[in-house]
């Protein structure tokens, strides 16, 4: 279970940033396939929603909400069946299978990282700061070797 959540979420993560620093290759997919923006330039949306799944990866490796998360994500790769078809079954069929392995079990004997601190305060204190460095780890990675 732990290579599980820290797999699903970095690599979640990873694609985030991925969308972040090629902006263009997500924005030819919003173009071409004609996703809804809500409303928001398209630019902007791209960038909103690589922070969402950025947040949603970290929170997975971190050890938050890993059913709700599960849930949720489900429901997006759902919800994107009815853009894209047959190639999103396909190209999330894997991750489907981690996403209700982790709706089924929760964290089971996984003892997650945010576990190590016992009082609320020092929890979110963790996963702030935590997120700071993750996230200036993952730009300095993908800007320095991509």
């Amino acid at each position: 279970f732990p290579f599980l959540y820290l797999g699903t979420g970095l690599s979640l993560s990873w694609v985030a940033v991925e969308k972040w620093v090629y902006p263009s290759m997500a924005l030819d997919i919003v173009a071409n396939h004609h996703v809804p923006t809500f409303g928001f330039e398209p630019s902007l949306f791209v960038v909103m929603a690589a922070f969402i799944e950025f947040v949603v990866g970290y929170l997975l490796v971190v050890g938050v909400l890993n059913r709700v998360l599960g849930f949720v994500v489900t429901a997006i790769f759902i919800s994107t069946t009815m853009l894209f078809g047959m190639t999103e079954v396909i190209g999330h069929f894997m991750i489907h299978i981690v996403l209700i392995i982790f709706i089924i079990e929760g964290v089971s004997f996984y003892n997650p990282p945010i576990k190590m601190h016992k009082t609320k305060t020092d929890q979110f204190i963790f996963v702030f700061l935590n997120f700071i460095f993750v996230l200036a780890t993952f730009l300095l990675i993908y800007y320095r070797f991509a």
